[in-house]
C-alpha cells in the first residue's frame, strides 16, 4: 500500500519535472541549446582527459629547459644566501 503510493507519487513528480523542463526549453530555446552544448563540451573534456591519462599520456605542462634552469638557480641562491637576505627570517 505505502509502496504503491510512493511509486505513484514519484511518477507524478517525474512527469511534473519533465513537463517543467520541456516548458523551459520551449520558452528559452537558445539558452537551452547553449546549456546543453556547454554540458556536452565539459563531459567530453573530462572523458577525453580520463582516457588520455589512462593511456599514459600526461596532459599537463612539461617544464622547458629555461624553466628548469631558473628553478635550479633560484634554489641555489635560496640555499646559499644567509637567511637575513633571502627573506626567510
Amino acid at each position: 500500500m505505502v509502496a504503491d503510493n510512493l511509486r505513484r507519487h514519484s511518477g507524478r513528480q517525474q512527469r511534473a519535472a519533465a513537463q517543467q523542463a520541456m516548458d523551459w526549453v520551449e520558452d528559452y530555446p537558445f539558452a537551452s541549446v547553449a546549456v546543453m552544448f556547454g554540458i556536452g563540451v565539459g563531459v567530453g573534456l573530462i572523458v577525453g582527459h580520463t582516457i588520455a591519462e589512462a593511456a599514459g599520456r600526461r596532459m599537463f605542462h612539461h617544464d622547458t629547459l629555461a624553466e628548469r634552469l631558473s628553478c635550479q638557480i633560484r634554489d641555489v641562491l635560496r640555499n646559499s644566501l644567509p637567511r637575513a637576505f633571502s627573506g626567510q627570517a
